[in-house]
């Protein structure tokens, strides 16, 4: 076979690759772990019931965060044009958003969901914990059966939201820009009212 016929040409130039953000990230990433690790270091001191509602959450948390870096890196900016010139809110922040793709997917994928993940942990022991507090049960076979459960929440939670993500793409990245929009005038208004407190 000739090996000619295998090669493709890439589409590497179309894409900026930022190895600045790469290294940014992965500092910030380890200072943030490490935040977050101390406070859930007393996550057993919860209690049972909070203990799991923190813990859907944030299974929830990881699964929209994943949601939102899968539709990104496979959204298309050209149907925002048409509407940022119509000065539609939220139209101009999802192109950014879009021309940064690699920066935001990483977040979202990587860091949020490493972070989901770690915390997931510390949530799962607290819930075992609280389990055999209050029903006097064995914790080997529970501590395996919850961290079975909860992976298999977050695994499919996960591969559920992809298929909605590809699908939605343009959709999610909307939303994600009004979202942006929202901040975006929310700050500068709160920013105002404190400057002028301070005169007052």
């Amino acid at each position: 076979m000739d090996r000619r016929r295998l090669k493709v040409k890439s589409a590497a130039g179309n894409v900026k690759v930022s190895h600045r953000w790469t290294i940014s990230i992965t500092v910030g990433a380890f200072f943030l772990t490490m935040g977050i690790n101390a406070l859930t270091s007393n996550a057993d001191d919860l209690g049972l019931i909070m203990a799991m509602i923190t813990l859907l959450l944030i299974i929830l948390f990881g699964v929209v965060f994943d949601l939102v870096g899968v539709a990104v890196s496979t959204a298309s900016e050209t149907p925002f044009h048409a509407m940022a010139a119509k000065k539609i809110p939220g139209a101009r922040e999802s192109i950014a958003i879009i021309r940064h793709a690699q920066q935001i997917s990483s977040f979202c994928n990587d860091v949020i969901g490493d972070i989901a993940g770690v915390i997931s942990g510390a949530m799962t022991g607290a819930i075992v914990i609280g389990i055999v507090r209050t029903f006097n049960v064995g914790s080997a076979l529970l501590g395996l059966l919850v961290t079975a459960l909860v992976a298999s929440m977050m695994i499919g939670g996960k591969a559920a939201g992809k298929g909605v993500a590809m699908v939605h793409n343009n959709t999610i990245v909307f939303v994600t820009g009004k979202v942006a929009y929202f901040f975006k005038r929310l700050i500068p208004r709160w920013g105002k009212k404190q400057k002028n407190r301070k005169q007052v």
